[in-house]
């Protein structure tokens, strides 16, 4: 593990920037982490200016578009921002969603889902359809092509894309691709990984069963299909998928194990774990060369499909 990364362990150790046990008010729990992670971007990464973006509502739902030229049709990434269903929102992930668009050349949604305790499961795999459906009637508006979808998000986020590629195989909805970052995908919170991986590195066990808590207050919910994908029946024409893990996530085991699920039902996967890398490190890129790795790999996949 390199000095960049053992300086955000450190330094995470001593002002946690998601710490549910030392701060259980929701709003102050926030703005720690904001801060956390304005303080992350400043010193991990750079902002990449992009020609136009524009906020958006589809009802009550927040969006955010991003797009750097006036080409018609182009490619649309939904994406879809980490945080446990609790923390996070259009600021937090800014700078990936500009860099996406940068490097890819495409339109970035960006979706500001509801969040945890106030609004409960199914609050943001709710939004999460609405923003799809928002974003098929509205893509000429900005010059995005309505039959060019691709689905991304990180951790809670990667769950999110995960589950809305089911939902639009349900519903007849044609995707490109998913892309899915350190995604959480199974709601028994008892892979391996977990416990090797639960303490010391940035998201822990007991956070990751907090959020839980949070989002699936009701037990009888977690391992429903809608929220924990790899029970779902049928995954045998879900779109192309990449999937990223990182050596040092309590997630590694969700991604392994449902990219080897998904290929085992055929569908077409690529799966990277990045290693000595942490949860989160896709907000911080710069930490490591590998970080700034999975956007090129993100591209290169995305040339694929």
């Amino acid at each position: 593990m390199n000095f960049k990364t053992k300086l955000v362990l450190w330094f995470s150790s001593l002002r946690k920037p998601i710490d549910p046990d030392g701060e259980t008010n929701i709003t102050a729990l926030r703005k720690k982490s904001e801060s956390s992670a304005r303080l992350g971007a400043m010193m991990f990464d750079k902002k990449h200016p992009v020609a136009h973006i524009a906020d958006h509502q589809a009802g009550d739902l927040p969006l955010r578009v991003y797009r750097q030229t006036d080409n018609p049709n182009q490619r649309i990434i939904i994406f879809y921002h980490g945080g446990g269903f609790v923390l996070y929102g259009l600021d937090s992930h800014d700078n990936i969603c500009r860099r996406l668009c940068v490097m890819n050349d495409c339109v970035v949604v960006s979706v500001d889902y509801r969040l945890a305790p106030e609004n409960t499961f199914p609050a943001a795999h709710e939004d999460a359809f609405t923003a799809i459906e928002w974003v098929k009637k509205n893509a000429d508006s900005f010059k995005g092509n309505a039959n060019d979808l691709v689905l991304m998000g990180d951790s809670a986020g990667g769950n999110l894309a995960a589950c809305m590629a089911h939902r639009c195989c349900e519903a007849q909805i044609p995707l490109s691709a998913q892309v899915l970052i350190y995604p959480w995908i199974d709601g028994k919170l008892n892979n391996p990984s977990i416990d090797r991986n639960g303490s010391g590195y940035l998201l822990e066990k007991a956070t990751m069963f907090w959020f839980q808590q949070q989002y699936t207050p009701n037990p009888a919910d977690r391992c429903l299909p809608e929220v924990s994908p790899c029970y779902a029946t049928d995954f045998a024409h879900l779109a192309p998928a990449f999937i990223l893990t990182a050596e040092f996530d309590p997630l590694l085991d969700d991604g392994a194990k449902y990219a080897e699920q998904l290929r085992a039902a055929g569908v077409p996967v690529r799966y990277t774990m990045y290693p000595q890398l942490i949860h989160g490190f896709f907000n911080i890129p710069a930490i490591s060369p590998q970080g700034l790795q999975a956007f090129e790999d993100i591209r290169q996949f995305l040339k694929t499909v």
